[in-house]
């Protein structure tokens, strides 16, 4: 963490015209933990030298002794837990600088999006830190998540090689849309006079193969029965299956995937749950199309038509819904205050209901700094599960981590659409259509 390689955006003096004292306070604190990083930094720098000199290229690094390496290790997890603070406290600069029309809503998007890559970064190194000082603190036990354990939980031991790099991450399953196509009866047929169409959920209508897209309720990239064990517990399908899945057109799936949009249940107390609708949650939705003659404001409360008896994993649905909730209220977005207030005192999921684990329910929801407690509370209560598998606070934090990078990546890749010479692993690589590149709308009711 050189700062000489800091990349963070830096904010000029304030304008000779008076600014919100909101601004001017966050600034104030912004400055003042960017100087506390900054002094962190060059002690961090200064011990690494001392313990971890630079080596010539035939030297052999040899094993620092155990004080000096949990000083080191232990001053690195300080320096982590700063910039963590640091970067938080930019974000809240942004979003006041946006509300105070400094700058536009462009640029505060770009700004926040570059801190989260940088806040997922500082939480990475965290997270090797604390393994260090973990151990350095005590060498002779086998910790939790060393992979010298031959008792360690599966699932954690891959969050350890994810973290270190020993272990890739599995490929989204090429036979996922024709999976998910079978599951819900989703293609068209001689039969019923539809062939070459795929049905779409949520305008419960018949499109031409290439405008459906089969889309990942939880980002794909997010399972290896790992990080899928620790959100859901091991009795829950898995992620790579057609379960985690709806059939929506393109437009509706980005809306879907940069949470724009959420489905609920329409029965909040209807177990197990069979009806499903929309909620438009971002007011820059209602005004834009997704066909020809159809817009956002026409999907708000429609209900999921659905071909057979197949239903999305409600679990999977019910992370989505929290994760919306969790980013809106983490950008401030237009209206998030009166939808938060909504879903607290009307819950849409039936209660009790076990969805999430309540340790990483917590982790999520406070990723990005302090929630509204109360309301996260009653997630919990409502909505969480215990398991034997126990999770430390450490390991929750790191996990809820993860997720959000992976909902970080999905979001982008939504909005950019994948970069050349990119991986194809989210494509549906096996829609068989060869006029993708056709703009036309092709719709049947």
């Amino acid at each position: 963490m050189d700062p000489s390689k800091d990349n963070s955006p830096k904010h000029g003096p304030p304008s000779r015209a008076i600014l919100p004292p909101s601004l001017s306070g966050a600034r104030g604190k912004y400055e003042k933990a960017r100087s506390v990083s900054h002094e962190l930094q060059n002690a961090f720098d200064d011990l690494s030298r001392k313990v971890e000199p630079e080596l010539n290229p035939g030297e052999e690094r040899q094993e620092p002794d155990a004080k000096s390496g949990l000083e080191l290790a232990s001053l690195g997890v300080e320096l982590a837990l700063k910039k963590k603070e640091e970067i938080l406290l930019e974000r809240q600069v942004i979003i006041e600088e946006r509300d105070a029309n400094l700058i536009g809503p462009h640029i505060a998007t770009k700004r926040l999006r570059a801190s989260d890559h940088r806040y997922v970064s500082a939480g990475d190194e965290l997270w090797k830190q604390q393994q260090k000082k973990t151990r350095f603190d005590d060498p002779g036990v086998v910790r939790l998540l060393d992979p010298r354990g031959g008792s360690t939980s599966a699932c954690l031991l891959a969050l350890y090689k994810k973290c270190d790099g020993l272990e890739k991450t599995k490929k989204r399953p090429s036979t996922f849309r024709s999976d998910t196509l079978t599951y819900y009866a989703g293609e068209g047929s001689n039969f019923n006079e539809k062939s070459g169409r795929v049905w779409c959920h949520i305008t419960g209508k018949w499109w031409a193969a290439y405008q459906i897209k089969a889309t990942h309720i939880v980002p794909f990239f997010l399972d290896s029965d790992d990080i899928g064990e620790m959100l859901f517990g091991s009795r829950a399908p898995s992620l790579r299956r057609a379960g985690n899945a709806l059939l929506l057109f393109s437009q509706i799936e980005k809306w879907f995937d940069t949470y724009h949009l959420i489905i609920v249940p329409v029965n909040s107390t209807e177990t197990p749950i069979t009806r499903w609708k929309v909620d438009i949650i971002s007011p820059d939705i209602r005004n834009s199309p997704y066909s020809s003659d159809d817009y956002g404001q026409d999907l708000d409360g429609k209900e999921l038509q659905f071909q057979n008896n197949n239903r999305p994993v409600s679990r999977f649905m019910y992370f989505h819904f929290i994760i919306a909730l969790v980013r809106i209220k983490d950008v401030k977005r237009q209206g998030w205050q009166d939808i938060w207030a909504r879903y607290y005192q009307q819950r849409p999921f039936p209660t009790p209901g076990n969805y999430l684990r309540r340790s990483m329910l917590l982790a999520l929801a406070t990723h990005y700094g302090t929630a509204d407690m109360e309301v996260v509370t009653s997630w919990i209560t409502d909505h969480g599960f215990d398991s034997p598998l126990m999770l430390t606070d450490e390991e929750s934090t790191e996990a809820a981590r993860r997720v959000h990078a992976a909902v970080n990546k999905a979001i982008a890749r939504a909005e950019t659409g994948p970069k050349d010479g990119s991986d194809d692993e989210e494509e549906d690589s096996d829609e068989g259509d060869s006029d993708e590149g056709d703009n036309e709308i092709d719709m049947e009711g």
